[in-house]
């Protein structure tokens, strides 16, 4: 895995296209992976076998973003870290059971602690604030998991790697095919 170094620095081009393959961790016996909207990073189980519910991909978002004051949220600079602020019930990073701790302890590295900190409004009830560490992401932005911004599909490694539209938007190989068939 590629260390970025200082948190919010973009990936390069080259480092970008280094990862060809959706970086997963196992947690218990799901395969896990993560994924990336603007600013907004989530857990998303990897494959369709392990879910707990039907049809939900999303294990949870590991942050909350405020799209008008985060300068990072709307078209920019990738963005290489987010600040931990979840339900606080799924949020245990020394739990080893738990998801958040897997995640930081994934070998090789998925994530790590930058040492900063910072209060936001907690996930939780809206009111309280609460204590958010910052994580860099140390995988490549192409190793995250994409959704078909269409047909809200996932994708996996055995069918391929989505086409990026525009920004963070990406297609499937079914929609890109048919918006083909529908523009000739």
């Amino acid at each position: 895995m590629i260390p970025t170094g200082n948190p919010q620095t973009p990936l390069s081009d080259e480092e970008d296209k280094e990862a060809t393959s959706i970086v997963t961790f196992t947690l218990d016996t799901a395969t896990m992976a993560l994924s990336r909207y603007r600013s907004r990073f989530f857990l998303v189980y990897g494959d369709v076998n392990h879910l707990l519910e039907p049809g939900k991909r999303i294990h949870s978002s590991l942050n909350v973003v405020s799209w008008h004051s985060n300068r990072h949220s709307k078209k920019g600079p990738k963005v290489v870290s987010f600040w931990l602020n979840c339900s606080q019930g799924n949020s245990d990073t020394d739990d080893p059971n738990g998801a958040f701790y897997q995640l930081i302890h994934a070998d090789p590295p998925l994530v790590r602690r930058t040492g900063r900190k910072r209060k936001e409004v907690s996930v939780d009830n809206g009111v309280s604030t609460v204590d958010c560490y910052e994580f860099e992401v140390l995988i490549p932005e192409e190793g995250l998991i994409r959704q078909c911004y269409y047909c809200l599909s996932w994708e996996d490694n055995e069918s391929g790697r989505y086409s990026q539209i525009k920004h963070d938007k990406y297609w499937c190989s079914r929609v890109r095919v048919s918006s083909k068939l529908v523009s000739n």
